[in-house]
């Protein structure tokens, strides 16, 4: 009969063992207070912004080290920079990171910095001193809500066009990148960055870049002369030292990540159009409008070409002059029995061909919905900054 030492023994190696492969499968995870996923929003980005794909990804990995819950709890999430030219993403991005963790693209605190380009605009982030008009209440220009977030979703907070700050301000937010802490001078608040993902804009450098571009551009001999004069500099070199000539080494050594989007080219036309074209339908979907364009309207479209100065907002310029003009003269023509607004109301398709050098729109009767574009032809990413 065996000691009840050697049966508890016996058991305990028995128990162990069935444990064991549940303990090294590789489908489990470490469990995360964080809700979001961060390949899902990867993908989303991916298929709605056209290029920025390695800036992308660097995303993804950093809300992976989010997700893990491996960051400095006396500093914010994350804490990063985009520098581009005007036009190329930088807040769209933030927008869709703002609708993929919250569910609507406008749940984020944003700060339009060039409202903050005197230095005595500093008390609109820190409040007003002791002995000044609103010392008591301690307002600030801050959503605290939005700064907090919850439990298991960042807040997200996007500091717009910082270069165009005083530098009062940009040193007054070093403590809110450094610290996740932003003390108010009225000294009765204290506002918490610790849960917040903290974006920055910037076009510091662009301007020189472009004054590049357009010397590169002239008559041989003046490209000659500039080649003489200069030496021929990368865009990274370029906007890395006007980065460094704006802002303080103590600002820049705060900020976890920079990142340079790349320009948009003529590739990116045809994503950008089906963008525009989707958002219009969205528009319209409540009344039961769909909207089409053919080829040769798209063609036409892309044929306008776009400043690479003023990027997808100039494409959104010519779209609403030689698409949304004619819709809109179409939608008011369109007989009065189609109802406008009903809870499940008739398709009517709205098809955009160019005509002479204009895009005209016909109603399509009886026709059911169709994409735009066949398979070849649809693009890869549809968002954009605008």
């Amino acid at each position: 009969m065996p000691f009840i030492n050697d049966l508890l023994d016996e058991n305990r190696t028995h128990r162990l063992s069935a444990q064991a492969p549940a303990s090294v499968s590789p489908s489990l995870t470490a469990p995360s207070r964080f809700r979001f996923d961060p390949d899902a929003i990867t993908d989303l980005l991916k298929q709605r912004l056209a290029g920025q794909r390695e800036i992308i990804e660097a995303l993804g990995a950093q809300l992976r080290i989010v997700k893990a819950d491996l960051c400095d709890p006396g500093r914010p999430l994350y804490v990063t920079l985009f520098i581009g030219d005007t036009g190329v993403g930088k807040t769209e991005i933030v927008r869709l990171l703002a609708q993929a963790i919250h569910g609507t693209a406008d749940s984020f605190c944003r700060l339009d910095m060039n409202t903050l380009s005197q230095s005595h605009y500093s008390a609109a982030v820190t409040g007003a001193p002791p002995g000044y008009v609103g010392s008591k209440e301690g307002s600030t220009l801050f959503n605290e809500d939005l700064i907090k977030g919850s439990f298991d979703r960042p807040g997200i907070v996007l500091f717009d066009e910082i270069e165009k700050a005083s530098n009062d301000v940009a040193r007054a937010l070093m403590n809110v990148l450094d610290t996740g802490k932003l003390k108010l001078a009225s000294g009765n608040r204290e506002l918490d960055f610790s849960n917040c993902l903290i974006f920055m804009t910037s076009n510091v450098g662009s301007k020189a870049w472009m004054q590049v571009q357009r010397q590169a551009k002239g008559r041989w001999h003046q490209r000659l002369i500039n080649l003489m004069r200069t030496q021929p500099r990368s865009r990274t070199a370029l906007i890395e030292d006007a980065l460094h000539e704006r802002f303080d080494p103590e600002f820049i050594n705060r900020i976890d990540r920079v990142e340079l989007f790349e320009p948009l080219s003529s590739d990116h036309l045809e994503t950008i159009v089906q963008l525009e074209l989707e958002r219009t339908n969205r528009r319209l979907k409540r009344k039961g409008i769909e909207v089409q364009l053919t080829h040769s309207a798209i063609d036409l479209l892309c044929e306008q070409g776009f400043d690479t100065e003023f990027g997808a907002r100039a494409i959104r310029r010519n779209f609403r002059q030689r698409v949304m003009q004619p819709l809109a003269d179409c939608l008011l023509n369109l007989p009065a029995s189609i109802p406008a607004t009903t809870s499940t109301p008739p398709l009517t398709i709205l098809r955009g061909n160019a005509v002479d050098g204009q895009i005209l729109f016909k109603r399509v009767p009886d026709e059911p919905t169709s994409h735009t574009l066949p398979k070849d032809r649809s693009p890869q990413g549809t968002a954009q900054e605008m």
